[in-house]
């Protein structure tokens, strides 16, 4: 019987423990909307977290997949929020896509598309 309640204790405290793990870093917003039609060529993009993550990778593409030149390299510091500055871009579809790591070592990945009339 002992036994049995060190068991029960020990996987409360390891529930107990994994608890911050399990709360899942989120998007709070970018600058320009999933979807968004524009109709002037953005300055940069904007894009915030819950909490600060490493902003690992991030890329422009075009609708035919082709990669947009950034003079930009992602900051080695956590933060919560990130601006890239994007270059002078043409009419037509984009999307946008950038990789994190959280502070457990989590890798998350995020998408976001618009169209520039």
């Amino acid at each position: 019987m002992h036994t049995l309640k060190l068991i029960a204790a020990s996987c409360l405290a390891i529930a107990l423990s994994a608890t911050p793990a399990l709360a899942h870093i989120s998007v709070k917003s970018t600058s320009i909307e999933n979807a968004a039609v524009i109709e002037s060529a953005p300055e940069a993009f904007s894009f915030s977290f819950s909490q600060p993550v490493g902003l690992i990778a991030f890329s422009i593409k075009t609708e035919a997949g082709e990669a947009i030149d950034l003079d930009f390299t992602p900051p080695k510091a956590p933060a919560a929020t990130f601006t890239v500055p994007l270059p002078d871009l043409a009419p037509g579809l984009y999307s946008v896509e950038w990789r994190t790591m959280s502070n457990d070592g989590h890798p998350m990945t995020g998408k976001s598309t618009f169209q520039l009339r």
